[in-house]
């Protein structure tokens, strides 16, 4: 996890570090966000062991490091911990923890809905409990990366995206003091989990929006972009925000306000936004991570087309700094050989090809 280079020793904490300022050291930082497949290399059930278990999430990490010198280390699992403390039920009978039909609140009665106290509830302490075992773990060697929802999702995840979505159905002026009341509502709860998880060592502090593609620049704008902002700023004070976000936000309009104006140090973009594009629009105002075709990466395709499109992604984040690899979302884990096999493909041609320009 050490390199010399020009004389210095830059572990990874350092190297991650310094791509988010724009300082490009050696090497682009090997950041991929694994979670089932963490499970999977130490053949433990991912909904009732691995998102349950600190210690078993924690062992699954660092086998990761171990396996492919991975640069960080994180805490994410499922998008469910904050709605669970506000009340929604959660089974994990599924792949990955999932709400119980029925359990989501209701947007009529949330202003009679009890603020949780977020030290009470188990599954959020699990996680600041897993954020405290890998900074006693990595020191100060590999970057911590804590979690938590975007406010937009957060909703989706209490309510229902059904429920949400329809908020946009009704006229403008509606679904905008709607949403913003409700994101408003949350957002103090968002606050405190990140400090829980700041205080407990998070170097880093992921802020999930899987939400956020569906709704277009016009809603995002009008709805949670100025709460997106506010969680943003309020984590930057302490520490870089990584803004995670799924799907096709190529648009230009939609692009500039996810990398631009949300705030965050670093933000995450999926497969389907041109990497290339992305990195001369907006490469030079924030660190991108990305952006590999998970679909590819998630199928027994030849070696070759791996090799081609992971090297495409390098190749355009590279230039200038500001960049760390990882796939356009969660890496693959089935076929379980697979997944290997593409990720130390990946980490390879990162060793290989990923100094920067």
């Amino acid at each position: 996890m050490i390199l010399t280079n020009g004389g210095l020793n830059i572990n990874s904490k350092e190297r991650t570090l310094s791509a988010i300022k724009g300082i490009p050291e050696d090497k682009i930082p090997f950041n991929p966000f694994v979670m089932h497949l963490a499970a999977g290399l130490t053949s433990v059930d991912y909904s009732k062991e691995y998102c349950q278990k600190p210690e078993v999430l924690v062992e699954g990490q660092l086998k990761l490091v171990e396996l492919f010198d991975i640069d960080h280390v994180h805490v994410a699992t499922d998008a469910y911990r904050e709605a669970n403390a506000w009340g929604v039920d959660v089974h994990y009978e599924s792949h990955t923890p999932a709400p119980i039909s029925g359990t989501e609140l209701r947007i009529e009665e949330f202003d009679t809905v009890e603020t949780p106290n977020l030290l009470e509830s188990q599954r959020i302490q699990d996680r600041v409990k897993a954020v405290e075992m890998l900074s006693e773990k990595v020191g100060d060697k590999l970057c911590v990366v804590g979690w938590i929802e975007a406010p937009l999702s957060e909703l989706c995840y209490m309510f229902s995206m059904e429920k949400i979505m329809e908020l946009g159905g009704h006229t403008q002026p509606k679904w905008e003091k709607t949403m913003k009341k409700l994101a408003e509502r949350i957002l103090p709860v968002q606050v405190e989990f990140a400090q829980l998880q700041i205080e407990a060592g998070a170097d880093i502090i992921g802020v999930g929006d899987a939400s956020v593609s569906q709704i277009g620049p016009k809603n995002y704008e009008t709805s949670t972009l100025k709460v997106t902002q506010k969680l943003h700023r309020t984590i930057e004070k302490q520490v870089p925000a990584l803004y995670h976000t799924c799907g096709d936000n190529s648009k230009s309009d939609m692009l500039e306000l996810i990398a631009v104006a949300a705030g965050a140090s670093v933000l995450d973009i999926d497969f389907q936004v041109d990497l290339a594009q992305a990195k001369e629009q907006v490469g030079s105002k924030v660190c991108l991570r990305g952006n590999t075709s998970t679909t590819v990466l998630g199928t027994p395709c030849p070696p070759e087309e791996v090799i081609n499109q992971v090297t495409r992604s390098i190749e355009a984040g590279k230039s200038n700094g500001m960049y760390m690899y990882a796939a356009g979302c969660e890496w693959p884990w089935k076929p379980l050989d697979i997944a290997i096999r593409n990720l130390s493909i990946a980490k390879t041609l990162i060793e290989k090809l990923g100094r920067y320009n």
